[in-house]
């Protein structure tokens, strides 16, 4: 898996606000999350084979899904496959990757990577833990496993909660 590429963000700058539409109908709203951490995994959903990064990747968030939600942690996957392969994916390849991937977190649809772009993203798998105060507490750039995501996720709750960054999921 090697060690993903990471960078915590001190600047406290309020990231940009989007609205996109998921794939299963409605929209999501960033600023809807606002007060609560939000973990944005930028994936590429198509060609799904099971040996892409991005594919490995969603079992770590449903994992971390599963595991911090209790405690406010929002996971939301935006669609960047048109990073890699130049074309937005048919929604009908959207919908069965959501299906093929058992999603129960949101797949949200950037047909045209202006979301991606606005972000910053150049590569997928990039995840980033939103603060609940709209900044970027973390960024991560590759496959990025379990332990390496709970260590960032635990300290963003625990300083929303107020107690220390070592308490269990």
């Amino acid at each position: 898996m090697g060690m993903p590429g990471c960078y915590r963000d001190q600047s406290a700058t309020p990231v940009p606000d989007f609205t996109l539409p998921q794939v299963g109908g409605g929209v999501f709203h960033l600023r809807s999350a606002r007060s609560q951490p939000v973990l944005l995994a930028f994936l590429q959903t198509v060609p799904d084979t099971a040996d892409t990064p991005s594919r490995q990747q969603v079992g770590f968030l449903l994992s971390m899904n599963r595991q911090y939600s209790a405690r406010g942690l929002k996971v939301v996957i935006v669609d960047s496959s048109a990073l890699v392969t130049s074309q937005p994916p048919k929604r009908d390849a959207l919908i069965n990757a959501s299906y093929d991937w058992h999603l129960d977190i949101p797949l949200l649809e950037d047909d045209d990577n202006h979301v991606a772009r606005s972000w910053e993203v150049n590569q997928v798998p990039t995840l980033m833990l939103v603060a609940p105060d709209g900044s970027i507490a973390q960024r991560w750039h590759g496959l990025t496993g379990p332990a390496v995501l709970a260590q960032g996720i635990q300290k963003v709750c625990a300083a929303r909660s107020g107690h220390s960054a070592a308490l269990a999921p």
